[in-house]
């Protein structure tokens, strides 16, 4: 089964060994909605998923599954 968004931002929160509140405090979202995404109960807009990518230092593209690889690439390395 593959990750779900939900999935993903709880494993790198994980990773970081930061709380749901932490996670929260740091995107400017409540506790409850952090729990909410990583349940996958609600549609996360755009602007959430790059705040928590920028905050958990993955890309957004790694969040939503479409690449594996969860480092954020420079511009000197795209391409």
């Amino acid at each position: 089964m593959a990750e779900t968004l939900g999935d993903r931002i709880r494993i790198e929160r994980a990773r970081l060994r930061l709380s749901q509140t932490q996670l929260g405090k740091l995107v400017g979202l409540s506790t409850n909605a952090i729990s909410l995404m990583e349940a996958g109960k609600v549609d996360t807009r755009a602007s959430h998923i790059i705040a928590l990518a920028q905050a958990l230092g993955v890309s957004a593209d790694y969040l939503l599954g479409l690449k594996e690889d969860r480092r954020i690439k420079k511009p000197a390395e795209a391409a």
